[in-house]
């Protein structure tokens, strides 16, 4: 969502005190074992030498202002991210919001959380009852450090793996320089004879460390948006579904996901679509690089298995525009390549992103095991499944519908799911799901300029027949009250220890 400029404007500052910020920041791991490894880089091929000097001099910008942060913030009470965007002035706020998440990741910044509970009055179940709720307020100060204070080295996401909370995005596949990440929608394996140890796939993991309180704040501070704790910052919401009989026949709620799509290459506003397709195996995804319109229907319904769809963006870098569909957790890994390194997105061609509502997904297996053991059906016969009402139902090639509660099948569910505080798609340009909507409808929430343009396009080309969601029922309240309940319930990140790596810091 944040568009950052991709130059740190240095005006403003002495001479001196950005000598000597550079100065730091050039000590900096990530940036010498960057560096160091320039000539595997290249023969790697991944990134041409005027991209490396591209992402080291983002590098080295972004080290170089948190520095300048770092040392105007010393000594300051604790404080609140919005009064110390005040105090940094020589900055853009969402670069000083931005860099104190990271200053505190390094170690230099301590988050001071204060919890207040307050009583309301909520309707449950048709009764008014009084239930507590607490309220969580996030204050910043840099802590008091040691002379001889090292740095936070930043592991390979192994340990986000090994921790058993990885999402398997495939994000850090797609970014890692030298290819050492193989990521799949099971597994992420490293080679250690190949790993620079530079630190930036951890940088950008979305289960690494959370950008939410940046997220949230940036967006408060945007006053052409409206903000939900729930589903955050957004321009509108609507309710809508697609005009198309095309698309109407493949379509899991409202269509409105393939119809984007389609207005995006029929109108060469993107070269291709990343996506995921069912593959060979039924029921199976894929992640896939879509051209042509006659192959985008391949990618129409809710793919309940999760696939490492980021881990061939890379592959996309020979097109000049690309747009990637995904749940979450990719949205939030996408956001935090833009952010880190500072305002230098690794794949500058991404131009669109658009997000899918998300409660969990389940592994392949997770699937198959569900369709035998709690429909007792075979796999082969399932045309679709959905989720509605809150049951999981299948359809069969019979035409019969079953159904089960919910609550019945969360034992098949991903358990690195739970981690996950996002239901809509926070960080995309336009979030769609089914909560909220009507059967044959979707929930749109455009989240910025880009995505309400984009989306009013689309309906002026005769594609989408919108409403507004607070037209509709169960409408906005219920999306919310969901998308609370998952943050509610998001089970806190905590990493295996981390390793220490003196020999980089001497």
């Amino acid at each position: 969502m944040v568009q950052i400029s991709n130059n740190v404007n240095f005006n403003g500052i002495s001479p001196k005190n950005l000598m000597d910020a550079t100065y730091k920041a050039v000590e900096n791991f990530q940036i010498r074992a960057f560096f160091e490894a320039k000539d595997e880089i290249l023969k790697t091929g991944k990134y041409s030498e005027k991209e490396f000097y591209e992402i080291l001099d983002a590098l080295i910008d972004a080290e170089t202002e948190r520095k300048l942060v770092l040392e105007l913030l010393k000594g300051k009470e604790p404080l609140f991210l919005e009064e110390i965007a005040k105090i940094v002035k020589d900055f853009p706020v969402e670069n000083v919001i931005r860099d104190v998440i990271y200053l505190k990741e390094q170690g230099y910044i301590e988050e001071l959380i204060d919890i207040k509970t307050k009583t309301v009055i909520k309707k449950i179940k048709g009764e008014e009852k009084e239930v507590e709720e607490k309220e969580y307020f996030y204050r910043y100060q840099v802590k008091d450090l040691p002379d001889d204070f090292i740095e936070h080295f930043f592991e390979p996401v192994s340990i986000v793996f090994d921790s058993e909370v990885c999402c398997q995005c495939g994000w850090c596949s797609s970014i890692c320089p030298v290819n050492a990440i193989t990521a799949t929608a099971d597994t992420l394996e490293i080679d250690d004879k190949i790993c620079i140890k530079c630190g930036l796939c951890y940088s950008v993991c979305p289960r690494s460390f959370s950008i939410e309180q940046a997220g949230k704040n940036i967006n408060k501070l945007d006053k052409s948006l409206k903000f939900s704790e729930q589903i955050n910052g957004y321009i509108n919401t609507y309710s809508a579904s697609t005009t198309k009989n095309d698309i109407k026949k493949v379509r899991q709620d409202g269509g409105i996901v393939t119809s984007l799509l389609e207005y995006l290459l029929k109108n060469k506003l993107v070269d291709v679509i990343v996506a995921v397709q069912h593959s060979k195996e039924l029921w199976k995804p894929e992640p896939v690089i879509i051209e042509d319109i006659k192959d985008l229907y391949k990618t129409s319904g809710t793919k309940y298995a999760n696939a490492s769809t980021l881990s061939i963006i890379d592959e996309t870098k020979k097109y000049e525009n690309i747009a990637v569909v995904g749940v979450p957790c990719m949205m939030n890994a996408l956001e935090k390549g833009t952010l880190f390194p500072s305002g230098l997105p690794f794949f500058t061609n991404i131009k669109y992103r658009i997000g899918l509502f998300c409660m969990e997904s389940f592994p392949y297996e997770g699937v198959l095991n569900l369709i035998n053991e709690k429909f007792q059906s075979d796999f082969n016969k399932v045309t679709k499944m959905d989720i509605s009402g809150g049951k999981f139902i299948i359809y069969l090639d019979s035409g019969e519908d079953l159904n089960v509660p919910l609550n019945e099948v969360k034992s098949y569910a991903r358990h690195n799911c739970h981690y996950c505080e996002d239901l809509t798609s926070d960080y995309a340009d336009i979030s769609v799901g089914s909560i909220g909507s009507p059967s044959g409808w979707s929930t749109v929430i455009t989240r910025n300029k880009k995505g309400e343009t984009l989306y009013k396009e689309a309906i002026n080309a005769g594609l989408i027949e919108s409403k507004s969601l607070e037209d509709v029922k169960p409408g906005q309240s219920l999306l919310e009250r969901i998308a609370g309940t998952k943050r509610k319930n998001c089970k806190p990140i905590e990493l295996k220890e981390e390793k220490e790596r003196s020999d980089y810091h001497n």
